[in-house]
């Protein structure tokens, strides 16, 4: 083969990849679970504002989705499109109050009737989806989480806390053995403290 033809045929080459790379992403990818874009909500400290919910199981669009507090449990299902399958929800369960971020999971039980399961958030989904961690209430796998905080400063975080002292600001973290003020400006956008 001469070196023109091997010019051909990587021209030709490089036009098939080229078209092939243009023509398997001009539809985006289908997930089991779509996450909404970071313009399309804001989280405020103070109670404020709005939550993520994971609406998953028997809806119609699996996802994650802005919540305002005082939503009810119905709305985030409506959000995620209604109920997928013909099933019976209690309506006392559909009128609970959303009052942070969690995880919702419409099941099946037979007979056309189902039930709601809601439970958090898991821990390494919050830092994906930029849900503060609230110092004062998280556990030990939330705060091992946060960038440079190990198992042993969360425990020491807990130790605080359970010492009776409730963090007001973030500087309070430095009270706790093992922080430092790099390590606060480096978890400082990842906590909150209402």
């Amino acid at each position: 083969m001469t070196r023109e033809q091997q010019g051909v045929v990587l021209f030709l080459a490089s036009l098939l990849v080229f078209f092939f790379f243009l023509t398997s992403h001009s539809s985006p990818p289908s997930l089991p679970v779509r996450f909404v874009a970071a313009g399309d909500f804001s989280l405020k400290k103070s109670g404020e504002g709005e939550f993520l919910v994971e609406v998953d199981g028997s809806v119609n669009r699996r996802g994650v989705y802005p919540v305002a507090r005082g939503e009810s449990i119905l709305d985030a299902i409506e959000k995620a499109g209604g109920i997928k399958d013909k099933i019976s929800l209690p309506p006392e369960i559909l009128q609970t109050k959303i009052e942070k971020s969690c995880r919702l999971n419409v099941l099946p039980e037979g007979n056309e009737k189902g039930r709601i399961t809601v439970e958090p958030l898991a821990p390494q989904k919050l830092p994906v989806l930029s849900i503060p961690i609230n110092i004062n209430t998280a556990s030990l796998e939330e705060l091992n989480t946060l960038p440079g905080i190990g198992p042993k400063i969360a425990q020491a975080i807990i130790d605080y806390r359970e010492q009776g002292e409730k963090f007001t600001s973030p500087e309070d973290l430095l009270r706790v053995s093992g922080i430092g003020p790099k390590k606060l400006a480096a978890i400082r956008t990842h906590i909150t403290v209402p």
